[in-house]
């Protein structure tokens, strides 16, 4: 069986580090007879992290913290940064970098998008709602959710092919977004203060970036779970 490798997250539970996945990514993963791979953030990971790599045939980056800003040309303090990890970063950077070299299929969601774009040269908003001048609400913590905002999709793009719609309304929960796009991804979709909320790469296997979540909104649209049967139909190839 094909494997798909998942990098957790941390925080600190009681005083101990816990490492953790949403299980939704799991399941959808899973339910397409693929094997899910956590690869988890501890220094021993990176010791051993060729393995992991040597076995995998794709790469699901997921929702989580603030990429650090060495990645993509900023210095600003790093106690300004929400849920920063740098041993995160460091490993789950060396796994893009390893699926992107062997053009296996990657499906970044949110934070996944931002280190696409970083890897290839683009640039990140500290925070978009001081660039939008909160002109649309990203992030909403008090319906976290459920908030949605529009986003216009450009046809002849994979995700008007998913969807087959020009507006759809997505779950937003991010502070951070494309500032400048990195070389080689084209633009999929944007939002009504033009942040760029989908990417991919037409000259890779699949190589497809997403602001949004559609595995947290499954129901409303058709689109959302096949956005995630093509990327399992390229890892399966």
């Amino acid at each position: 069986m094909k494997k798909i490798l998942v990098v957790s997250r941390r925080y600190i539970r009681k005083d101990k580090l816990i490492n953790w996945v949403s299980e939704i990514y799991l399941e959808l993963i899973s339910s397409a007879d693929i094997i899910p791979v956590i690869v988890p953030i501890s220094k021993g990971t990176k010791e051993i992290l060729q393995h992991y790599l040597n076995s995998c045939d794709g790469l699901l980056m997921v929702e989580g913290g603030d990429l650090g800003p060495e990645y993509y040309g900023e210095n600003y303090p790093l106690n300004e940064l929400d849920e920063y990890d740098k041993l995160k970063d460091e490993i789950e950077i060396e796994c893009y970098k390893y699926a992107y070299n062997n053009n296996m299929p990657i499906l970044g969601l949110c934070r996944g998008l931002h280190i696409i774009n970083a890897m290839h040269g683009g640039k990140i908003h500290k925070d978009i709602h001081i660039y939008n001048n909160n002109a649309v609400m990203h992030i909403n913590y008090n319906n976290y959710d459920n908030h949605r905002h529009m986003v216009s999709i450009i046809e002849n793009t994979p995700l008007y092919n998913w969807y087959n719609m020009s507006e759809i309304n997505t779950n937003t929960y991010h502070h951070q977004g494309i500032m400048e796009l990195g070389a080689e991804l084209l633009p999929m979709a944007y939002a009504p203060d033009g942040l760029i909320e989908a990417v991919y790469n037409p000259n890779c296997k699949f190589l497809v970036g997403l602001q949004f979540h559609p595995e947290r909104m499954l129901p409303d649209y058709d689109g959302n779970i096949k956005v995630f049967e093509s990327f399992f139909n390229a890892v399966k190839q």
